[in-house]
């Protein structure tokens, strides 16, 4: 009988490198040397393969790393400065405002609790959340017996109800995925060829189909011939089969996250913004308060759900129990005429993966506009977001067969987003292992927007079986008003909109059509930077790409904050003017 012990020296013994390691609790240390990050990333993952290792932590350094001594040193310099600065107490803290964290305090807001959310942002969601493709997955791709397959079909089927409370855009149009010469053409070697077409045309569509149905994935269907050019007339002639998903949805990520904030936080939940976790006042093993920048949050309960820093926090509290390793997705926006082209998500189905796009299509957004990719590349640096020429023709390369016919000239934005993903690529949430009141919601990469309303109801009952006392609010409301918009409207319903405010009439953007109010509205419910206001009312994410807007844009949020122009944030510490202003590593 080999041990956990065991079986991670036999792992390391097929590389070249003297790596030491030890195992506490079913998580494995690393440390050594390797000559790259590729290798560390490498490693980290076949240990993580292991059955029955719940978590890695990498320790390993590669040459050419860069080191986190001087945010270490400023986290440390910022906690003797707050550690006896009392903010409140809380029963419970959550520490991070991606769609994850908004969707836990919206959960916790039903209860009887005093909640605090703490975003080291200058928004909610400006992270990973911000920049993904909106895709609401069906639940076919996660594997058995991973709490990523269980949550994403949850968290699926909850997203009608919650669309329909919050007032967020919601479009469940389902999934297509594209059986074509190309899926299994590594393997057509080792058939002959009726065999093969019978494989790619009969056999193949039916094993998807019977994974999605084990899954949990109902009102899955196999078409062929025609029927595949009926839903979808530009589609590739090359595709023999196709496994369509109905299920499968689309949102604006920021959307959803902005409208479980916004509800949360009209339920009593607090939410501080600029406000990040430096370390944790203990007793023993027990979290007492959670030192900010702001000061001290004393508490009865943490929830660590910081995302790409999820890792960082864990330590900082006594248990760290994985590690983060960053993984990059490049997407390109199309300007809205390509609309016409794809009614579905479309994939083309290519085994084996190419490693450096795992998954990714070609997806219709709520607004109008096509998405391809995303990527997914393994960085060193997470805060890498950046997009090279090659990575951009490599997502028009790899997307191009699906719809021969799309405009490609028509991209008009390209963007990158870091997930944040473990080496044992599933979801944690669990209680942590060393400390006794800290629950860790970490490696929530895709499909995390789709399982998120999930994962808060997990985090709940694990926050009770943890001895939170949870009893119903009573004047809990799950619904959120919406943010009216101009574009949305019928021309007399804008007329009335201007009889009773003028600013309804003054379009700022003239793309996507936003008005003045618009704005306003926007920053009266919290946008403080040019890129909040944008994600929230789309003011410069058309065809110009804020060329006529910006200035204006500028002015209106520089009025309603009081803030000169000049001193105007962009996004986080960058400023309007383009200079960047430095406060912390």
């Amino acid at each position: 009988m080999f041990t956990l012990d065991d079986k991670v020296a036999s792992v390391l013994k097929k590389y070249p490198y003297n790596i030491s390691f030890r195992v506490r609790d079913n998580i494995v240390f690393l440390q050594g040397e390797v000559d790259s990050h590729m290798e560390w990333v490498e490693i980290g993952l076949s240990i993580g393969r292991i059955r029955g290792v719940e978590g890695v932590v990498n320790k390993i350094t590669w040459r050419g790393a860069s080191g986190k001594e001087a945010r270490e040193e400023w986290r440390r310099r910022v906690f003797e400065e707050k550690r006896n600065a009392v903010v409140g107490e809380y029963d419970v803290v959550i520490i991070g405002g991606g769609v994850v964290g908004a969707a836990l305090a919206r959960e916790l807001s039903k209860y009887e609790l005093k909640t605090a959310l703490l975003e080291k942002s200058t928004d909610i969601a400006a992270g990973t959340t911000k920049a993904n493709n909106g895709m609401i997955h069906a639940g076919v791709e996660p594997s058995r017996g991973t709490l990523k397959r269980m949550l994403n079909v949850r968290g699926n089927a909850m997203y009608g109800k919650l669309a329909e409370e919050l007032g967020f855009r919601f479009n469940r149009l389902g999934s297509l995925w594209l059986v074509t010469p190309r899926t299994l053409a590594s393997y057509r070697k080792y058939l002959p060829g009726l065999l093969y077409n019978l494989v790619l045309k009969h056999v193949f569509p039916w094993v998807v189909k019977i994974k999605g149905l084990v899954n949990g994935v109902r009102s899955i269907k196999i078409i062929r011939g025609r029927r595949i050019f009926e839903l979808e007339p530009f589609a590739t002639r090359d595709a023999v089969a196709a496994v369509y998903i109905p299920s499968t949805a689309v949102v604006d990520p920021y959307e959803v996250a902005v409208a479980l904030a916004e509800n949360a936080e009209a339920n009593g939940v607090e939410i501080h913004l600029e406000t990040e976790a430096v370390g944790f006042i203990k007793d023993g093993s027990v979290i007492r308060g959670v030192v900010t920048n702001k000061g001290v949050f004393l508490c009865r309960y943490v929830v660590n759900s910081a995302g790409l820093y999820a890792d960082e926090v864990a330590a900082l509290a006594g248990s760290e129990e994985y590690t983060i390793h960053p993984r990059k997705g490049v997407l390109l926006v199309f300007h809205r005429d390509t609309g016409v082209f794809t009614r579905h998500c479309l994939a083309e189905i290519i085994l084996p993966q190419d490693p450096y796009t795992k998954g990714g299509g070609i997806n219709p957004t709520v607004h109008g506009n096509v998405l391809w990719g995303p990527t997914a590349v393994e960085v060193p640096d997470k805060e890498d977001t950046s997009v090279t020429r090659e990575e951009i023709e490599h997502v028009l390369n790899k997307y191009s067969g699906i719809v021969p016919g799309f405009p490609r000239d028509k991209v008009i934005r390209y963007f990158a987003g870091v997930r944040a993903a473990t080496f044992t690529e599933d979801f944690v949430i669990r209680p942590a292992k060393w400390v006794r009141n800290l629950l860790h919601v970490a490696g929530i990469q895709s499909p995390g927007l789709a399982a998120s309303p999930a994962i808060a109801e997990y985090a709940v009952e694990k926050l009770r079986g943890m001895g939170l006392r949870l009893k119903p609010k009573t004047g809990f409301n799950p619904r959120r008003r919406p943010m009216p918009r101009a574009a949305d409207m019928s021309l007399e319903e804008l007329e009335e909109k201007i009889r009773m405010d003028p600013a309804w009439g003054r379009i700022v953007c003239t793309c996507e059509f936003v008005s003045e109010a618009e704005i306003v509205e926007a920053v009266r419910r919290g946008a403080k930077t040019l890129d909040a206001v944008k994600r929230r009312t789309r003011a410069g994410m058309g065809e110009c790409q804020g060329s006529f807007c910006t200035l204006e844009t500028a002015l209106i949020l520089s009025r309603e904050t009081g803030v000169p122009l000049d001193m105007l944030l962009k996004e986080e510490g960058r400023l309007f003017n383009g200079y960047v202003r430095g406060e912390q590593p």
